[in-house]
């Protein structure tokens, strides 16, 4: 139990993690997977214990989930959303499966306090934890590093000295506030108030579908009615329209985004209102375990990195809650920030890997504001292709091509269904490897916390370019030890080379020709995050050796 008074400020820590939500313990957990010494403090003093924030685990999160070691307990914890059905005055409009066997994994419902709970349990069990009732109330930062000021709920203070300071601490973000970060043209909030709660329903809705009941008049919207299920028969998050007398009420006074303690909770019977209009007749709601009253607001940041301060979730970016957009969009932050914090703090970065950060996820999460921002009040289906925006919606699509951190050399053109530099790297399944007696899968090798280039051969390689490959992977291994995994990975008639010192991995089914349409030999370097970092086609050594001491800085140099 820490004593009461100023303790002295601490010099040894690399980063400190100000916020404990998903973005906060993904950043904590990436930093504790690499042995980088942080500290994860949160305000709070206690975990959440309800439901009320966001439910949906997105596909491309699940994969990050799996490289970071807890998507079996999520899985285990949580339900698969079948899809997605829109009423509208009563008749179905839309119906979407969301049944993709081609992805990794399918779109999870799991409560936002499940999702913490397991990220603190693997936070745990690499060796770190979060000090709670801790509070930021202050920070200056020099050249070379960052003083933060915390003050314990008991009334202890101290400053800590850390080489970088990272706030996922929410929609009233104390590190935004310290760092006189501006919302772009100010943060806009929706006029309406909601109403939120869990409670039961007993209707003939198909199971396990997220679904939006909406009315219409004259063809403005009137009402609205959002229904995510949640584990257990028949029960749901709901999220309605606030009733007349709250958002009257609500006209005459200021009201903050997010969770309200202005008004009382909604009981069951304004929610019971809002079924009698907008849900099939009949249906009745019972049970409530909480409600809340929540204004919706939307906003990003002018800058995500300030020196050796960066913002990351809520606190760099505000979204209306539908699908979970905030929370995926926080944890894909965290995950691209992690790995190269890490570099930094262990003299393996160049001197612009940092601001790659704010580079790729500024303009990522500015697009998944303006398309929940342009939805809300919509029937959501605004894409012809009703699959491709499912992929867009579960951020599966998304891209850094054309940002300074990736990069391509090629010496002709691609086919439009290679995935390009900056873009998500695929799964393959069917791949082999001499002495295991099972199929594997790309991601076994991909995954984890280091770059992993991937050079492909077929018949047109010769024996003279496989002794090349061999050299320069020589060379990568000696001026980037310990960053980068290297393998081979060999198509059905590449010429057979068993002399050469690299694993190989044989592309037996010829699935990795099929998602990557390498057309030739060439060059695939997937990040620690699973983006394509560099691309070459044909394998131009001396590109790809460039491309990697920009990353690395030389793999000599500390980041100062």
């Amino acid at each position: 139990m820490p004593v009461s008074g100023r303790r002295e400020a601490r010099t040894s820590i690399d980063v400190l993690v100000v916020g404990a939500g998903p973005t906060g313990l993904t950043l904590a957990v990436e930093l504790a997977r690499r042995g980088v010494s942080f500290r994860l403090v949160e305000k709070s003093t206690e975990p959440p214990s309800q439901a009320d924030k966001a439910i949906g685990v997105h596909c491309r999160t699940m994969e990050i989930w799996e490289d970071m070691g807890v998507v079996r307990a999520a899985v285990d914890a949580g339900i698969w959303f079948n899809g997605q059905i829109v009423m509208i005055n009563g008749r179905q409009t839309h119906r979407v499966e969301w049944n993709l066997p081609e992805l990794p994994y399918a779109h999870l419902g799991l409560p936002q306090y499940d999702t913490e709970r397991i990220l603190t349990d693997r936070l745990r069990t690499l060796g770190g934890s979060i000090e709670r009732g801790l509070a930021l109330h202050g920070l200056t930062q020099d050249a070379s590093g960052v003083s933060a000021a915390l003050s314990g709920a008991d009334g202890t203070q101290e400053t800590v000295r850390a080489r970088y300071i990272v706030g996922c601490d929410g929609a009233h973000s104390v590190v935004r506030r310290e760092l006189d970060l501006s919302f772009n043209a100010g943060a806009g909030r929706f006029p309406q108030l909601f109403m939120l709660a869990d409670f039961d329903v007993d209707w003939a809705m198909p199971q396990g579908y997220l679904l939006r009941f909406m009315h219409m008049t004259d063809g403005e919207l009137d009402g609205m009615l959002v229904c995510v299920p949640l584990r257990g028969k028949g029960r749901y998050r709901m999220a309605t329209m606030a009733p007349p007398r709250i958002m009257a009420e609500a006209a005459r006074t200021e009201v903050p985004p997010g969770f309200t303690k202005e008004y009382e909770p909604p009981t069951l019977a304004d929610f019971q209102v809002a079924l009698d209009r907008l849900a099939p007749a009949g249906t009745t709601g019972s049970n409530l375990r909480w409600s809340s009253i929540f204004r919706i607001s939307h906003g990003i940041v002018d800058r995500y990195r300030v020196g050796r301060a960066f913002v990351a979730g809520d606190a760099a970016h505000l979204h209306p809650p539908a699908g979970g957009q905030g929370m995926n969009t926080g944890i894909q932050d965290a995950y691209n920030l992690g790995w190269k914090l890490a570099l930094a703090v262990s003299g393996h970065a160049g001197p612009g890997l940092l601001d790659t950060y704010e580079a790729e996820r500024r303009p990522a999460g500015r697009a998944v504001m303006d398309r929940a921002v342009r939805v809300a009040f919509t029937d959501e289906m605004d894409n012809a292709d009703e699959k491709a925006q499912f992929l867009d919606e579960m951020q599966m699509t998304l891209s850094y091509h054309g940002t300074p951190g990736v990069g391509e050399a090629l010496g002709w053109e691609a086919p439009e269904r290679s995935p390009a530099a900056g873009d998500r790297a695929p799964d393959v399944h069917g791949l082999t490897r001499r002495g295991i007696g099972h199929p594997m899968r790309l991601f076994e090798l991909t995954h984890g916390t280091v770059h992993t280039l991937l050079i492909y051969v077929d018949a047109s390689t010769t024996e003279e370019d496989l002794r090349g490959y061999e050299k320069m992977a020589g060379a990568m291994r000696q001026q980037f030890p310990g960053l980068v995994d290297i393998y081979l990975v060999r198509d059905l008639d590449a010429t057979s080379s068993p002399g050469v010192d690299l694993p190989v991995v044989y592309d037996t089914g010829r699935t990795f020709r099929s998602a990557y349409a390498p057309a030739g030999p060439c060059a695939y370097l997937i990040r620690p995050d699973g983006h394509v970092g560099f691309r070459t086609r044909p394998i131009l050594t001396g590109a790809l050796e460039d491309h990697l001491r920009a990353v690395f800085g030389g793999g000599d140099q500390a980041s100062r």
